[in-house]
């Protein structure tokens, strides 16, 4: 499906052809825009016409993580995107606007990556702060309070499938029933056909938040409703999407947005996302003894190679900087 771009964008092509571009130059341009734009109807699910003026850092960092860890692009073709997306941004500054300004504070991809630094993932001791303040009341305001019996299992699968089990922030919100074998505590990765096999207290965790859904919008078993499920505070229940006929599938930027949320509420530092929770799967689970080949094969990459900016981290990182990671690991 393709979205209508604002009307500057006709501008910003027509000056490219002013200024002499090759038509292929100025088509590949068209086709970057018009994939970011349906990125952003899709991850806001929306169909209206979206001002880019309120694009936040935030969406763009979930679009260049989607190049990476969803469609998996290589890194020429992320930069080049980014290129497009930023010059666009310098185009509506120079005439005085600020359509895609966050571009300014967000820089493209290493074409070689160099090792995480500690900061990509979180100490042993922040994941157990983390997870406790996860399941308290901690910060959180009277209207929260009311309606977090309903939430706060939901919250703490979430974070326990990117920390405990390394899927990805697209993954996530793609699950559906038809997805998660209570049963036999399995999730079924559509995507690569990967099965994830949960330990018993995270499939009861998954199974407490799916009853705390009230029966008429809880989703429907074996089915393609969403399981990760949208909360709509106004009206104090969970999303029903009428158009779909379902419970409302919770975007990936609202997930983003709770991490945030839990983050700061459990008094971390900023910047940890769902990226970082992956991260610290994948090196807790290299330094437990899992070989890389193992581990492709676990978290869905396509190539061994993928592994390898996280062993060059293993290598580069202290003894102290691994039993900080690993200490008592939660």
């Amino acid at each position: 499906m393709e979205y209508l771009f604002p009307s500057f964008i006709d501008n910003y092509i027509n000056e490219l052809a002013a200024k002499g571009r090759k038509d292929s130059t100025i088509k590949r341009y068209i086709y970057d825009l018009n994939d970011f734009s349906y990125w952003l109807h899709k991850a806001r699910s929306t169909t209206e016409e979206i001002n880019w003026k309120s694009i936040t850092k935030e969406e763009l960092e979930l679009f260049f993580q989607d190049l990476i860890e969803v469609r998996k692009y290589n890194v020429r073709t992320i930069r080049r995107i980014h290129s497009v997306l930023r010059q666009v941004h310098q185009y509506r500054k120079s005439l005085g606007q600020s359509e895609l300004s966050p571009m300014a504070e967000i820089e493209p991809p290493e074409l070689s990556s160099g090792p995480l630094i500690e900061s990509d993932w979180l100490q042993q001791k922040e994941q157990a702060q983390f997870l406790t303040s996860l399941s308290s009341t901690n910060g959180l305001s009277d209207q929260q309070l009311e309606v977090f019996h309903f939430y706060k299992e939901r919250n703490e699968f979430i974070v326990r499938l990117f920390l405990n089990y390394g899927l990805t922030l697209h993954e996530v919100q793609q699950l559906s029933m038809r997805d998660i074998k209570f049963e036999r505590n399995e999730l079924h990765i559509q995507e690569d056909n990967r099965v994830i096999v949960m330990n018993e207290d995270h499939k009861q965790l998954a199974y407490t938040y799916f009853k705390s859904i009230p029966e008429p919008v809880r989703p429907r078993f074996y089915s393609d409703d969403p399981l990760i499920v949208s909360f709509d505070f106004k009206r104090k229940t969970f999303h029903w999407s009428y158009d779909d006929d379902q419970p409302k599938r919770m975007s990936m930027i609202a997930i983003q947005k709770m991490v945030r949320m839990e983050v700061k509420r459990a008094q971390l530092r900023k910047g940890i996302s769902a990226q970082t929770l992956r991260n610290t799967f994948i090196l807790s689970t290299l330094l437990n003894g899992k070989t890389p080949k193992e581990l492709v094969q676990w978290i869905g990459y396509t190539t061994p190679l993928s592994m390898n900016r996280y062993l060059n981290t293993l290598q580069s990182i202290t003894k102290e900087q691994k039993h900080r990671l690993l200490a008592g690991a939660v």
